[in-house]
């Protein structure tokens, strides 16, 4: 049996969605990660799912399975960014936390800035040409609405993790911390999503085919580039299961430790610095 390109990367990131998994679990880190783990979990679901039922179903079923896990994962995905900032801003033990008007106004900041680049990046169909056919008018919300939700988590995801990094060593975050792994994973995938969106998005508006090599050339050029993003999503796969598997330089268990007190061997005066 030949396997080509996109089914061996296919395999690897099935393979690799496994392993994060049984690390989440077996190191017992599902506890702390719920969302990211649900989201772990779903995206595993999606690609079985994807591979099994794809040319099994009409194209109308496929879009409304597809689509809705996309827009599902995206939901989710603005859930883990939650998680992880709680994480890192509201840490008990950190020298400092963030009040209630912190994150009222971080999110109307992160929120905002990702909304104006959804609605500014390229062109949005018009209603007439939405409903032009009826009964498809449901499906092409939701396809229209999975790919903007999809463009915005990946805009604030790159802004929460910026501000994760920015942040997080003053909160008591370091940089070999679960959370700061976590955001970085994301945001390099969501950097190279937009990449790829961008990318195609350009080649899209300056295209004008001439001949039938130059629409095979280009299809190559997008199943090229989606093989690179889901090329980076594996990457992204193995440098979380590497560092979710290591414990954290600050370990709850190693901070929890007793710490012995050491005798005085005399009294000390009032103005005597105590260590």
């Amino acid at each position: 049996m030949h396997w080509n390109t996109e089914q061996i990367l296919w395999a690897l990131v099935l393979a690799a969605h496994l392993v994060l998994l049984i690390v989440l679990l077996g190191r017992d880190r599902v506890a702390r990660f719920p969302w990211f783990s649900t989201v772990t979990v779903l995206s595993t679901v999606h690609l079985i799912a994807d591979h099994l039922l794809h040319g099994k179903l009409t194209s109308l079923a496929f879009y409304w399975q597809t689509y809705t896990a996309v827009l599902l994962e995206s939901i989710l995905g603005i859930l883990v960014l939650i998680e992880l900032a709680r994480h890192v801003f509201s840490n008990c033990k950190a020298p400092f936390v963030l009040n209630s008007k912190g994150w009222l106004g971080w999110t109307l900041v992160t929120g905002g800035v990702a909304l104006g680049a959804v609605w500014l990046w390229g062109p949005w169909p018009t209603w007439k040409a939405l409903s032009a056919e009826p009964k498809q008018l449901p499906l092409l919300l939701v396809v229209l609405t999975a790919m903007k939700a999809q463009l915005f988590l990946s805009i604030v995801t790159v802004e929460a993790a910026l501000l994760l990094r920015i942040f997080g060593k003053r909160f008591g975050s370091g940089w070999k911390s679960h959370d700061q792994q976590i955001a970085l994973g994301l945001s390099t995938y969501a950097l190279g999503f937009l990449a790829v969106q961008a990318t195609t998005d350009i080649i899209k508006h300056n295209l004008h085919l001439t001949s039938r090599e130059q629409y095979e050339h280009i299809v190559r050029l997008f199943t090229n580039l989606d093989n690179g993003r889901f090329a980076l999503w594996l990457l992204v796969l193995i440098w979380w299961i590497v560092w979710l598997w290591r414990n954290e330089s600050g370990d709850p268990a190693a901070l929890t430790a007793p710490v012995e007190t050491p005798a005085l061997d005399a009294p000390r005066s009032l103005d005597t610095e105590i260590p």
